[in-house]
């Protein structure tokens, strides 16, 4: 990947732990395209046997189904900037038809065929060509019309053979690349290659189309297979659907290629932990965060692996620091809650508790904890009653939450209220028996 495609990758994320980075596909939707009022009549005024949409990507396909080669391109006009970008606005006035004129005018001396491929989006489709070739009659579109207009316009190109694809497919490649070129800014012009394949993906992950996602990466793959942000990227979309093995072996390929890429490391470890790998995976996350220690999943994830391995004193260097590094995190707070408490610090696991509740009052976890905890001070029964009742009702089939709030009843001597809850702990797989049974001896009659 060059380093100006690389650029456009810079924008980090996190679904469901797995950390992958991606372009900003929310740039396409602000940058989008004007609605043309009547833009094909416009054009048809001017060109009565003009075809659009469907029409004219059927007669294209027929044209060139005797082609051994041929290149297709889709252009944009560039946003000026002037209005209400939501505004619809006439083909003439915007230079709609001034691009047309000119692109009429290249495919005449190329003997190639134009056309509407959707509203506000012109196509060219050019016989013999090939993708070098057709960036250049990009250019050559690009400066007639800004010489003629100081108008600019965006260019997607894309070739036939290339790869698997079929010759209906290039049209739907250029549009692509349009996608790609408008990271470029205005009066860019892109051929279609394996960024642009990424770019899609990311637009179909962001629609949640996973499946579509890890199709447009595998043939980003066949374009260019020593990528390393496709590897990732296919490997967290594995990952997120429960493949694990191919999603390992994704991250793995990335790490072969780029030894210091900690987001695959990191990834590699995550596979390693879902599949109960632990130690293995607390190696590969101590790797990342020796490569970027500002990276907050790397930190969170190992101390929370440090505290599930019985190494609360090391797991809570990594999760305070996760803390500072994502203070509106709730999660955090309460695995740090734990930490503490661990450690036997109860004040300052109450305070993160508390924490997490105030940023997730839906955490039951940390309610139920604070419960404990508060009563193991003596705290008034009724508050951590609440607690503890609150985080039952929240989750009410965790057994572990409803073995705490019989405790608290058996606590306050509420026998009938602690066997309830024990008994409920028991069928939940929380093994309450020698509560259940000396409940059962305090309710007995004399």
């Amino acid at each position: 990947m060059t380093a100006s495609n690389r650029a456009l990758f810079q924008r980090h994320g996190s679904d469901r732990h797995f950390l992958f980075t991606k372009t900003d596909t929310g740039l396409l939707k602000d940058v989008g395209r004007k609605e043309f009022d009547g833009a094909v009549d416009a054009l048809q005024s001017v060109y009565p046997a003009l075809l659009s949409g469907r029409e004219f990507i059927d007669r294209s396909q027929r044209e060139l189904e005797s082609s051994i080669q041929f290149a297709a391109m889709v252009i944009r006009l560039d946003q000026t900037g002037q209005g209400d970008e939501n505004t619809a606005i006439t083909a003439s006035n915007d230079g709609l038809l001034e691009a047309a004129l000119i692109l009429d005018t290249v495919c005449r001396e190329e003997k190639a065929m134009w056309g509407v491929y959707e509203s506000g989006l012109l196509s060219g489709v050019f016989p013999a060509k090939d993708g070098l070739q057709t960036i250049d009659l990009a250019a050559k579109i690009q400066n007639r019309l800004k010489k003629k207009t100081q108008i600019t316009i965006t260019i997607g190109v894309a070739a036939y053979p290339t790869i698997t694809y079929q010759k209906s497919d290039i049209l739907a490649n250029a549009r692509k690349a349009l996608d790609h070129a408008t990271f470029f800014g205005p009066d860019s012009a892109v051929a279609f290659d394996g960024v642009s394949l990424n770019i899609s993906s990311d637009k179909l992950y962001d629609n949640g189309d996973i499946q579509g996602a890890i199709e447009e990466l595998k043939k980003a793959l066949l374009l260019d297979p020593s990528n390393v942000n496709v590897h990732n990227s296919l490997g967290v979309c594995f990952g997120l659907l429960g493949n694990y093995e191919p999603a390992l072996e994704e991250f793995k390929t990335a790490v072969a290629l780029e030894p210091e890429e900690y987001m695959a490391l990191y990834n590699m470890g995550l596979i390693y932990m879902l599949t109960d790998r632990r130690e293995r995976a607390l190696e590969l996350f101590l790797r990342a965060d020796k490569i970027n220690g500002s990276a907050f999943e790397v930190s969170f994830q190992t101390g929370r692996l440090y505290l599930e391995l019985g190494e609360p004193e090391k797991s809570r260097i990594f999760l305070e620091r996760a803390a500072a590094l994502e203070p509106k995190s709730g999660a955090v707070y309460r695995y740090l809650g734990e930490c503490y408490a661990a450690n036997n610090l109860q004040q300052e696991a109450i305070s993160a508790y508390r924490k997490a509740v105030r940023l997730n009052p839906q955490d039951a976890a940390s309610m139920s904890a604070l419960g404990c905890l508060f009563a193991d001070q003596g705290e008034n029964p009724e508050i951590t009653l609440m607690f503890c009742r609150e985080s039952v009702g929240l989750v009410p089939d965790n057994g572990l939450f409803r073995y705490r709030l019989g405790q608290l009843y058996a606590d306050q001597n509420r026998f009938e209220d602690a066997l309830r809850e024990f008994q409920k702990a028991q069928e939940l797989g929380y093994d309450a028996a020698d509560d259940i049974e000396k409940m059962q001896k305090n309710l007995a009659p004399n």
